[in-house]
């Protein structure tokens, strides 16, 4: 009797100590025989590897003991890597395309699925768009078990030493007992000799020809130096590289240059990169990839990276993106920059924001709290450009031109269409050009009749984007955009028409009738899209889903223009992708969707897919009383423009 209580201590010892069991279950379609690996990480900060032979039927197994959920990393024969949370108790199986990673299956795991749920979303986005929600998402999640994972995988490899730290000290709860905060801390300490102020860490590497340069000497020569890591093979450092080179040529008579590090291996791939981006500067390469002395002591992860480092060899910044780094520079030069202020009466709190539209199509967004109703921004243009300030809640927004100037913006909430403005000369150049053409019999023409007379002003692609667009058809936009020139290029609006031209010319749909369809509506009743829109002067189609973050994003921009413009004769017509009606619906209530909600509730199966050929969303098309598209997926800026003019004459 003493044995057998003996025994059933035992295992009941056993399975508390070793936890309960997980299984994958793993099959690569058309493989041949190879390996799969399995690294699990532990929150104590341990790691376990663990192989698989895959057999000649492509099928490999795993078996193990978890106390609680892990992350682990399944590698298939050194190639591609997939993300796992095992799970106690829990059967993952794994079907695998060797094709690409949208064929996989991963079934059996709630946090898996969650977690792909976040990191890819079904809705295509901007990489730094990706970033910058995924930031978001641990603000305000700090104790998800998700938080350090998505650091360490995202985001840790982009920031300083005081970004981590800041970010780190947020976490908490759950999110402080996994493998990757204790990874993260320690990266921290690592990066102790890598925080602003610091003395930038030193190396020696050869040039193209072979001959050895040391960094801290290449510093010495120059005000500023930046430091930049880069490949041959890194779709994004070359994306930037044009950037790169349009502010060296800009500052490097005032000491500025730069230092290339490339992480190639292969030389040939290496030279070749550096004579058709056509960089004029210093380039050093070790051609040992990651392996680089160079790369282990900035702790390099990720290309491209940056760090901008003064005379003195103390870091500067980090990772600065090129119009960011423009601006960092006419600043420590020591070029004026702007000072804006404001007072909204009715506005007492709450964060406003200021867009600063840049050229080549860059927006850069400042944040601020409103305290008692007052509000200032302080900042740096290189040259003249539009503004936006957002207002928070519903209550609208404000362009204008901006300029390095003391600026001054003063208002009321409840008539914002007629704010004060004073101190920018190039937004009062502005509304003298505006006001003397509103006091003409035909205030368009005389707009158009600014804009051939003055192809090369900073004021003609603003006046042509925003006024004049509606009024012209495609061959007249394309004979106007192409007489811009000179100064007129630089500028933000621009860049929003030469990517509006270039739709066109891959979607001559505008100005065609729109596919028509019938979908139930909350209540179950069928509603006809054309029948819908004949009883409006002009209907937004707008495509999205309660589980798609950048969709939800979009809606309080629509119900600024359901509110401001359903009286004149608009009207909204959301197309859910949704597949659970309850979701559906709890959504369309709290984001306030006061227009017509209709779905299949079919998600991607939806017959919406297949008829408007939809790979993404949100997408919106603007289409007349008749059915006539009048744009497709344009902007709330663009949007709220051409409402203005076509219901508000």
């Amino acid at each position: 009797m003493k044995k057998t209580i003996l025994l059933i201590f035992a295992m009941i010892f056993a399975t508390s100590v070793l936890g309960q069991g997980f299984v994958i279950n793993g099959l690569l379609k058309g493989s041949k025989k190879g390996l799969a690996t399995l690294r699990i990480y532990y929150k104590d900060g341990n790691e376990q590897l663990d192989s698989s032979a895959i057999e000649k039927d492509g099928k490999f197994y795993f078996r193990g003991q978890i106390l609680e959920p892990v992350p682990a990393l399944l590698t298939l024969n050194d190639k591609k890597t997939y993300r796992l949370y095992l799970e106690p108790g829990k059967t993952i199986d794994v079907k695998l395309n060797p094709k690409g990673k949208k064929k996989t299956k991963i079934e059996g795991s709630e946090l898996t699925d969650k977690w792909y749920a976040l990191v890819n979303p079904k809705s295509k986005e901007d990489y730094d768009v990706h970033l910058e929600r995924l930031e978001n998402w641990v603000i305000n999640n700090p104790g998800d078990i998700f938080c350090a994972d998505i650091i360490a995988t995202y985001l840790a490899y982009k920031w300083d030493y005081d970004d981590l730290s800041r970010s780190l000290n947020t976490l908490k709860g759950e999110a402080l007992n996994t493998y990757h905060y204790r990874h993260l801390t320690e990266r921290l300490k690592l990066m102790q000799n890598l925080k602003v102020g610091a003395t930038a860490p030193d190396f020696s590497a050869p040039d193209m020809k072979g001959k050895q340069h040391r960094l801290s000497s290449l510093v010495r020569q120059n005000k500023y130096t930046l430091l930049t890591f880069w490949a041959s093979w890194s779709q994004k450092a070359r994306e930037e590289n044009p950037d790169l080179v349009s502010v060296y040529n800009k500052y490097k008579s005032a000491g500025f240059n730069i230092v290339g590090v490339s992480l190639d291996d292969d030389k040939t791939a290496w030279t070749t990169a550096v004579e058709n981006d056509k960089l004029p500067w210093i380039q050093l390469c070790e051609l040992q990839a990651w392996q680089s002395k160079s790369a282990k002591s900035y702790l390099l992860k990720m290309v491209p990276y940056n760090v901008l480092i003064d005379e003195n060899n103390k870091i500067v910044a980090f990772n600065l993106k090129p119009y960011q780094l423009r601006d960092k520079l006419a600043e420590l030069t020591g070029s004026q920059g702007f000072v804006l202020e404001g007072e909204i009466a009715g506005l007492d709190e709450g964060v406003i924001t200021l867009d600063l539209l840049k050229a080549d199509g860059v927006k850069e967004r400042m944040k601020t709290k409103i305290v008692n109703g007052v509000f200032s921004f302080e900042g740096y243009v290189d040259r003249v450009c539009m503004a936006t300030l957002n207002l928070p809640t519903r209550s609208g927004n404000i362009s204008f031109f901006m300029d390095n100037d003391n600026i001054r913006i003063d208002g009321d909430l409840n008539d914002i269409d007629n704010v004060s403005i004073e101190g920018s000369e190039s937004n009062d150049e502005f509304l003298q050009i505006a006001n003397r053409c509103n006091r003409q019999k035909n205030p368009m023409q005389c707009l158009m009749n600014y804009v051939l007379e003055n192809p090369q002003s900073i004021y003609s692609p603003f006046v042509l984007s925003s006024y004049l667009v509606p009024y012209l058809n495609n061959n007249e936009l394309r004979e106007i955009f192409s007489q811009l020139s000179g100064d007129a290029t630089q500028m933000y609006q621009y860049d929003l028409l030469k990517k509006h031209i270039a739709e066109l010319d891959k979607d001559e749909t505008v100005g065609e009738k729109v596919k028509d369809f019938s979908l139930s509506d909350v209540n179950g009743k069928q509603i006809k899209l054309m029948e819908f829109a004949s009883q409006n002067k002009c209907t937004l189609i707008h495509f999205w889903a309660s589980w798609d973050v950048k969709s939800t994003q979009s809606i309080k921009e629509l119900r600024l223009l359901f509110n401001k413009y359903k009286s004149e004769g608009f009207n909204i017509i959301s197309v859910s992708l949704d597949d659970d009606r309850a979701s559906w619906l709890k959504a369309i209530k709290a984001y306030g969707m006061q227009w017509k909600n209709v779905s299949e509730l079919k998600r991607w199966n939806s017959i919406i897919v297949k008829l408007y050929g939809l790979e993404y969303i949100p997408q919106n098309i603007l289409i007349d009383s008749q059915g006539k598209i009048i744009t497709k997926n344009t902007s709330y800026d663009d949007l709220n423009q051409r409402l203005l003019l076509m219901l508000m004459k």
